[in-house]
C-alpha cells in the first residue's frame, strides 16, 4: 500500500507543473483587489478545460473572486505574490455537497491549486455580512452552514493541493468529501478570523495524504 501511495504521489505532483501555462490577465482578470473576477476566471477555467487542460497562472497582484468551479485537467497556481482573495457578499459562493467554497469542484480529476501564493477568505467580512442577511430572513442557513471554505471538493480523483498560504476562511479552510487519491503538501493553514473553524475536513477519502501541513488556528474565546 505505500508502495502504491509513493507511486502515485511521484506522478500526481509533477502533472501540476505540467501542461500548457494561460495567464490570467489574458481572459481579462483584473489585479487590482477590488474587480470582481468571477466571471473572468470561470471563463478561463472553462476554456482551459475545452482546450484539453492545463494550469491557470496568477501573477503578482490582488485578485477578488467569488466561488470558482474547477474543471478535470485544470490546475491553478499562484504565483508568489499572487492573492487570491474571497468576495464578502455571501451570494458570490456556490456549493458542492452543502458545502460553500471560494474553489469547488465536484466529480472531477487532475484539479488543485498550487504555487507560493495565497487564497484568503477575509472571513471576518464574510461572517458580518452573513449575519446580516440571515438576521434580515434572506438566508435560511445558520452562519456555520453558510460560511464558506476555502476549497471545497466532491467526489474527486487526482486531487493536489500544494505550497500555499490559506488564511482567514469564514468556515474550515480545507473539505473533501468522498475523493480519492489527495496530495496535501507545504500547506501553512492560518484560520484566525473566525474561532472554532478547522483546518481540514474530510470524510469517505481514500488516499488522502497531509505532508507538512501547519494548522494555525484560533479557539474560542482567545485572541489571534
Amino acid at each position: 500500500m505505500k508502495f502504491v501511495l509513493i507511486c502515485w504521489l511521484a506522478l500526481c505532483l509533477p502533472w501540476a507543473l505540467q501542461g500548457k501555462e494561460y495567464h490570467a490577465s489574458l481572459f481579462g482578470v483584473k489585479s487590482d483587489g477590488i474587480t470582481l473576477n468571477s466571471r473572468s476566471i470561470q471563463k478561463a477555467v472553462d476554456f482551459i478545460q475545452e482546450k484539453g487542460g492545463g494550469t491557470l497562472v496568477f501573477s503578482v497582484g490582488r485578485y477578488l473572486t467569488g466561488s470558482i468551479r474547477l474543471k478535470s485537467n485544470v490546475m491553478i497556481e499562484l504565483r508568489e505574490g499572487a492573492v487570491l482573495v474571497g468576495a464578502s457578499s455571501p451570494y458570490d459562493y456556490i456549493s458542492v455537497g452543502g458545502v460553500r467554497a471560494l474553489i469547488v469542484a465536484e466529480g472531477e480529476q487532475n484539479v488543485g491549486v498550487f504555487g507560493k501564493g495565497v487564497i484568503d477568505g477575509q472571513g471576518k467580512g464574510l461572517v458580518a455580512s452573513l449575519t446580516t442577511q440571515i438576521q434580515k430572513g434572506y438566508l435560511p442557513e445558520t452562519i456555520s452552514q453558510a460560511s464558506p471554505c476555502l476549497v471545497a471538493m466532491k467526489g474527486c480523483k487526482s486531487v493536489t493541493v500544494t505550497g500555499l498560504h490559506l488564511q482567514d476562511a469564514a468556515g474550515s479552510a480545507l473539505s473533501f468529501t468522498d475523493c480519492s487519491q489527495v496530495a496535501l503538501t507545504d500547506l501553512w493553514i492560518k484560520n484566525q478570523a473566525v474561532p472554532n473553524m478547522r483546518g481540514l475536513v474530510q470524510s469517505n477519502c481514500v488516499d488522502l495524504v497531509a505532508t507538512r501541513v501547519m494548522n494555525d488556528l484560533v479557539a474560542s474565546g482567545k485572541k489571534p
